[in-house]
């Protein structure tokens, strides 16, 4: 189980608080500890073969889910199949005797509005999937079966060995998963972390002395054994209906009583300890990564002490290592998070440093600094303040645990039963029962250079060595002691302090008094300042969502002016860095950028919202960059403009989308150029241009009482230049509709092709909306099924809804190893084609099961206070906000024919339609050609 604290920092910005020691409840008789204000009710059992089940009613939610996880992962991967395990996950969904279709799985999901997926970790299998209620029994049937009857047909081998090769291949070149394979590469060779895990079709084959499909049974029948799993099922039924479900789905899957080989080599020797390792990323960035090997801390939920150091390192308290760092301008950011069984015998903290320009060129002095930080917390260890801080973090989170969706948290149930007792699955990441000052201290004492691992990644680091299997280059180098002398030395004058309390901490968590209404409603209308005001009568806690927008268009900007305000705002919250991690611990995340004109947004505990989102104003009113950070944030933009040109083609298309539809559409070179030609004096102005002539207009829904929420919006209004003669405009302003279609077509670096082919309607309304959502349910798993299952195509493939302004529309999208843009558009329209006869002769039935779906979709209730005040907020954003639109919807989707759909679907495609296309060719296909453009308006990048 990987436990960090940049995870619980995560969680506590969603969460709420309370100071001091929470108890958690138990839940039923099985003492499951839960949130005191879950109101769920949970159950946890073993089955006679051995495998345990959480359970969890839920009666409010619309759907139910259920996930099953094997104590089994890709460490397991035999030698001569390297992503066996992987290539099993995906080989598991293509029937089973009961239900021998490939698809049936997939449709029946479909069909009752249902998703399923899963993953393969280094250590466990997880497999789940969320559906109606009405479905779950029969869902849990199929899903049971695949853990007792799979097929495994031989004909679908080849194919899903190209469904991992196009997995693997869609991440090659992705800098993040490279960096993944790079660290386990060069460690210890005798442990099985440092070999390949996805899989590709050269890894996963017949070979001499291993037949694919024969060694992935024999990996199957050796390992998926009811003992090495553990099971999460929810839904609105009873704890007793829900485990008479269990019962029937799950006790006959086979117990083999198997064993997993316990793992004895360590994950670093001297070998790969105390090393330098330098990677030339894909994009341009400049990082240091810190890896220290930890003993085996997986038993340590209750004391944390990886969690506590790793809070120390990452503070950004004044006088502390990254304060000091980003004062003089030489970091972005720095994580550090402790994982306590990262490589299955063997935990790891990491440090993550994103350094600005100036910081790689003083790199030597960032790491000189902070293992003089480490010394010093070494030589005078923990104090019980800073425990008590952590605890304090942990506990207001768990107070108020935020819902997760029913598909995230049986995910998350089923893998924390693997590692940690059934009982504590809820409550193990927010344990913090005692201070264990013995392994904290054991914690500090690996801080050592002899322990350490660094990885120095930037564009012009010297390399000598390709990695297998991915595009990268790399070198290690050792890491000496004299070296580590300097480093120090360098840094020797420095001062160093460990980190003072936190004083946004809250203090006051008791819920305001008054009258709960259901809907909205405006307290200020006047003089060009508005307030739209609600309580949550769902989610009584001491938590707020407050939105407070200096409305202007953006388009009434000019580029410039846009992109100047753009580098004010990037420069800004760079210097703000350390107050937003101090309100992210203390459980209030906000953010201040450009949306319709400059909006300052806030959530979690309301108690001290008032005073940040005085401070950030202040602060950003007295803000006036300095030239060196002008200029680094003039660099950020520049690179993410430049790096958007090296991701991978799938991660492109929805951005050039976008712009594609607005309508002033700026080259890449256009961009580059426009922005070295900001100046400071354009920077500074920009913030007379976002404050003046604007209509402040405020949300604040959640607990604050209505005097407080006036007061806030009348402070907040009082930095603006109101203009009461603005009126408040939904949309941005899109391309002229008459210079449609319009396309983009561009060769990649990188050797997948890419398209999305989207067709929008020129009309508007929640009927087409809704039709166009109907629509999408209907396709996408056909065209998954068709186009990635059965034919190969890519492993990125999908129908999503996107539009223009409140336009409808359909986009059709795929990543592909294996065809240009050309041929893919082709098959895009032998597809669209066929399925035109196939909504011709729908089914009753089956549309009934489609409407269902979206009827199912509109009545899940909001799972947290942050997805409720979304669905407001939503409103609020409208010219005319109707805040029974979910009724509205219902009664439009009851009235809805199949025969709607279909006329909607001839009109979305007629050849007239408004049309959006944009094609990457990868450098496989340079000699195949693009998809035929004449009548199209094409712009180039």
């Amino acid at each position: 189980m990987k436990i960090s604290f940049y995870l619980y920092l995560t969680v506590a910005l969603l969460g709420a608080a309370l100071v001091g020691c929470t108890q958690p409840k138990p839940s039923d008789t099985t003492q499951v500890y839960t949130s005191p204000y879950d109101t769920r009710e949970y159950r946890t059992l073993t089955l006679e073969n051995g495998l345990q089940v959480m359970l969890v009613s839920d009666p409010e939610t619309e759907k139910s889910a259920a996930a099953l996880a094997v104590h089994v992962g890709s460490m397991q991967n035999p030698d001569e199949q390297l992503g066996l395990a992987h290539f099993l996950e995906h080989m598991l969904f293509l029937g089973t005797e009961k239900y021998p279709d490939p698809d049936e799985y997939s449709e029946f999901m479909s069909r009752h509005n249902g998703m399923h997926n899963a993953y393969t970790a280094d250590d466990h299998t997880n497999y789940m999937f969320e559906i109606n209620n009405s479905a779950l029994p029969e869902a849990l049937d199929r899903f049971a079966d695949f853990f007792k009857a799979p097929l495994f047909t031989p004909e679908y081998v080849e194919k899903e060995v190209n469904a991992v090769n196009s997995e693997w291949s869609m991440q090659r070149a992705n800098d993040g998963f490279v960096l993944f394979a790079l660290n386990n590469t060069t460690l210890n060779p005798a442990h099985p972390i440092s070999r390949f895990r996805i899989g590709n079709s050269e890894s996963l084959g017949d070979k001499e002395n291993s037949k694919l499909l024969d060694t992935m049974v024999d990996f199957y029948q050796r390992y998926y054994s009811a003992n090495l799993m553990t099971a999460a099922v929810t839904g609105n039924r009873s704890l007793d209906e829900l485990e008479q479900l269990a019962r029937d789905a799950f006790a006959d899957i086979p117990n083999f009583n198997a064993t997993v080989e316990p793992i004895t080599a360590p994950p670093a020797t001297a070998n790969e300890l105390q090393q330098v390792i330098f990677y030339k990323p894909q994009i341009e960035t400049r990082e240091l990564l810190l890896d220290f090997t930890l003993p085996d801390l997986s038993g340590s939920f209750r004391s944390k002490p990886a969690t506590i150091v790793a809070y120390l390192i990452a503070s950004e308290m004044p006088g502390t290592p990254v304060a000091l760092l980003r004062e003089a301008g030489l970091i972005e950011s720095v994580n550090a998070w402790g994982e306590t069984n990262n490589y299955g015998n063997a935990g790891r903290l990491r440090v993550h440093i994103s350094l600005t320009e100036q910081g790689y060129a003083q790199k030597d002095v960032i790491l000189g600094l902070m293992f003089r930080y480490f010394q010093q917390l070494r030589e005078q260890g923990v104090n019980e303040d800073y425990v008590e801080e952590v605890r304090t973090v942990l506990n207001n989170d768990f107070q108020f645990l935020r819902r997760a969706g029913a598909f995230q948290y049986v995910s998350s149930l089923a893998a924390s039963m693997l590692t940690v007792p059934a009982e504590h699955a809820v409550d193990a990441n927010y344990r913090l029962d005692s201070f264990d000052k013995e392994k904290t201290q054991g914690v500090l004492d690996k801080l050592t250079p002899s322990n350490v691992r660094i990885f120095v990644i930037a564009p012009d680091v010297e390399t000598n060595q390709s990695m297998h299997f991915f595009d990268a280059e790399y070198s290690v180098k050792p890491l000496a002691d004299s070296t580590i002398a300097e480093w120090k030395q360098l840094a020797s004058a420095v001062p160093i302090k460990l980190p003072a309390v936190n004083r946004l901490l809250p203090e006051d968590l008791s819920l305001v008094a008054g009258e709960v209404r259901e809907t909205p409603r405006e307290l200020i209308n006047e003089a060009g300042v508005s307030l739209l005001y609600q309580r949550s009568e769902r989610f009584q806690e001491p938590r707020a969502v407050v939105s407070v927008n200096y409305y202007k268009q953006l388009s009434e900007l000019t580029w410039e002016e846009r992109t100047a305000a753009r580098m004010l705002l990037n420069a800004f919250n760079l210097s703000q860095r350390g107050l937003a991690r101090e309100a992210g611990i203390a459980g209030v995340q906000y953010s201040l950028n450009l949306g319709t004109g400059l909006e300052l947004r806030m959530s979690g505990f309301n108690d001290k919202q008032p005073l940040l989102a005085n401070l950030v104003m202040e602060r950003f009113m007295a803000f006036e960059p300095t030239a060196e950070q002008l200029e680094q944030s003039r660099d950020r933009f520049r690179r993410d403009i430049e790096n958007m040109q090296r991701e991978r083609p799938l991660r492109r298309l929805f951005p050039t989308f976008s712009a594609l539809t607005r309508p002033e559409y700026k080259s890449y070179e256009a961009r580059l150029a426009g922005l070295q030609a900001i100046t400071a004096e354009q920077v500074l102005a920009s913030r007379d241009v976002l404050l003046s002539d604007v209509l402040v207009r405020a949300f604040v829904y959640g607990n604050y009482t209505e005097t407080g929420a006036k007061t806030l919006t009348q402070t907040l209004a009082g930095y603006a230049q109101v203009n009461a003669a603005r009126r408040f405009r939904e949309h941005e302003p899109v391309r002229n509709i008459n210079t449609f279609p319009v396309g983009f077509q561009s060769d990649t670096a990188l050797s997948d092709s890419a398209v999305l082919d989207a067709y929008i309607l020129d009309d508007t309304g929640m009927a087409l909306e809704l039709a166009a959502e109907m629509l999408r349910d209907l396709m996408h798993t056909r065209f998954f099924n068709q186009l990635r299952t059965e034919e190969q195509l890519g492993y990125a493939v999908g129908v999503t809804t996107l539009g223009l302004q409140d336009k409808p529309g359909l986009g059709f999208y795929i990543q592909s190893p294996v065809r240009g843009p050309g041929a893919l558009v082709e098959r895009f329209d032998t597809f669209k084609a066929d399925f035109a006869e196939f909504l011709a002769t729908l089914s009753d039935e089956r549309f009934a099961e489609v409407q269902a779906a979206v009827r199912t979709s509109l009545m899940q209730p909001a799972q947290n206070l942050n997805e409720e005040a979304a669905r407001m907020r939503a409103e609020w954003l409208k010219e005319q906000p109707q805040f029974d639109r979910r009724e509205q919807k219902l009664a439009l989707v009851d009235a809805m024919q199949k025969e709607d759909l279909q006329a909607l679907y001839t009109r979305m495609l007629a050849d007239d339609a408004v049309r959006v296309r944009v094609e990457f060719r990868g450098s496989d296909f340079r000699e195949e050609a693009f998809a035929d453009a004449a009548g199209w308006t094409l712009l180039s990048q």
